[in-house]
């Protein structure tokens, strides 16, 4: 193996530790809604658009609202996102995972905005990172990451190798879960009111970030 290619799956690697660590933080963070909103998320937008649909087909518009105003806070936090890692270059993830923080530190002073914060951060944090390395990610799209996983093990059961990407999709799903699981034990031991949490571990997601060299590529 040539230095390039050391150099290339090192960077991989890298990134694809940098994608586990956001898919953790958004897990745990949708936990910390779902304390709040009992049957809708901040980062699972799938779900809110089923229940979305749920509440219109019922007649139950004030609920409509409520789900519609949390997925455009979502789009809206993607969007701002987005264009602040165009702007941001290089080190889009750094700068993105940096806001991210503020956002999730807003509740700390005013707990009245605290879905809203939390919904426009998971926005922002999915917009960080489209790819870990050579290989395309998407952090809360749990649906098409188990699908791209089931893929590559029928595919390798059918005798065909399409490389090790459908693995690494595993892994963001193991993260997002490992992520939501420790949110809900912090909660049970530490009260469901524990959000100091969510903007430390973003504050040391964007400080490794930061540092790296070559950071991922949206």
């Amino acid at each position: 193996m040539s230095a390039a290619e050391v150099a290339r799956d090192q960077t991989d690697m890298t990134a694809l530790a940098i994608a586990c660590a956001m898919a953790f933080l958004a897990g745990a963070t949708d936990i910390c809604g779902l304390s709040r909103l009992h049957t809708l998320f901040v980062s699972f937008m799938s779900g809110n658009t089923t229940m979305l649909a749920f509440a219109l087909g019922q007649g139950d518009f004030p609920r409509a609202g409520v789900i519609a105003g949390l997925v455009g806070l979502f789009v809206g936090g993607a969007t701002i996102g987005t264009i602040i890692a165009v702007l941001s270059g290089r080190h889009h993830a750094a700068v993105v995972a940096f806001v991210v923080t503020i956002m999730l530190a807003v509740p700390l002073f005013w707990s009245g905005v605290t879905i809203a914060a939390l919904t426009i951060a998971m926005g922002m944090l999915n917009a960080a990172m489209q790819r870990a390395g050579a290989t395309g990610v998407s952090l809360t799209y749990v649906t098409g990451t188990l699908v791209k996983v089931a893929q590559g093990l029928g595919h390798r059961i059918c005798g065909r190798d399409d490389g090790s990407s459908w693995k690494l999709q595993g892994l963001l799903w193991l993260a997002l879960l490992a992520g939501a699981a420790a949110a809900t034990l912090m909660q049970s031991r530490l009260g469901a009111d524990t959000l100091w949490p969510l903007p430390l571990i973003a504050l040391l997601l964007a400080m490794i970030t930061a540092s790296r060299p070559e950071p991922a590529r949206l």
